[in-house]
């Protein structure tokens, strides 16, 4: 396959994660990122699994339409299983942000108010960013017409990564370089009401979980 392939589709997906793509994550980076924003580090410590995730779902479609086993493209064309598995997993990382926050910390016997930061869960992260990611729109349909001709499965491997690549720029430099620096600000600004932020950002996700749970939220 020629370079040109591979380079037209890494336009396609970047074009896809400058647009559309980079502002249907918003409902759940937001909430992850009020949580963990004290600096770059602990931003991209969610933003890049969440990336991860949604380079392998495209590298995975490219491979299956590349097979072009028909039962599993029908599969991916209804994505009633990925918004099932995708409500849970973000209902599942809003109620752990929820609870960590009531959850007291103890230190030499006494308990402080003040709230614990929890560990990053790095796949469900992962999770969350692959399951969102099955989404039959055109870019998507692109790159599974393009891989199903492709000439080999390395080919179609390779169109997966470079549309991911290309799908994830700029919602890694978005949100890991100036969305978590605008929450930084604002929690600093608001540090009385930290605790606060923090649960109703927990409450957020949760609520993004069930609309996508019950089809009301499709991204």
């Amino acid at each position: 396959m020629e370079p040109t392939a591979f380079f037209s589709i890494f336009i396609i997906g970047l074009s896809y994660g400058a647009t559309a793509c980079m502002f249907s994550c918003m409902p759940f980076l937001s909430p992850l990122l009020v949580s963990n924003s004290n600096s770059t580090k602990e931003a991209l410590g969610i933003i890049l699994p969440f990336s991860l995730g949604r380079i392998f779902s495209y590298t995975f479609i490219a491979i299956i339409a590349y097979l072009s086993s028909a039962w599993i493209k029908e599969i991916l064309n209804d994505n009633s299983l990925f918004g099932l598995i995708l409500g849970i997993s973000t209902m599942g990382m809003g109620a752990y942000l929820l609870y960590k926050s009531f959850k007291p910390s103890y230190l030499c016997g006494h308990t402080t108010s003040l709230i614990k930061k929890p560990k990053l869960n790095k796949f469900g992260f992962f999770t969350i960013g692959a399951t969102m990611s099955i989404n039959p729109c055109a870019p998507i349909m692109a790159l599974l017409a393009v891989a199903a001709n492709s000439s080999n499965i390395y080919n179609t491997i390779g169109l997966g990564l470079f549309f991911g690549l290309g799908a994830v720029m700029f919602s890694i430099l978005f949100y890991g370089f100036i969305v978590s620096k605008v929450i930084k600000g604002f929690m600093a600004q608001f540090s009385f009401y930290k605790l606060f932020i923090e649960r109703a950002a927990a409450l957020l996700l949760i609520i993004v979980g069930i609309l996508v749970l019950n089809g009301i939220l499709i991204l």
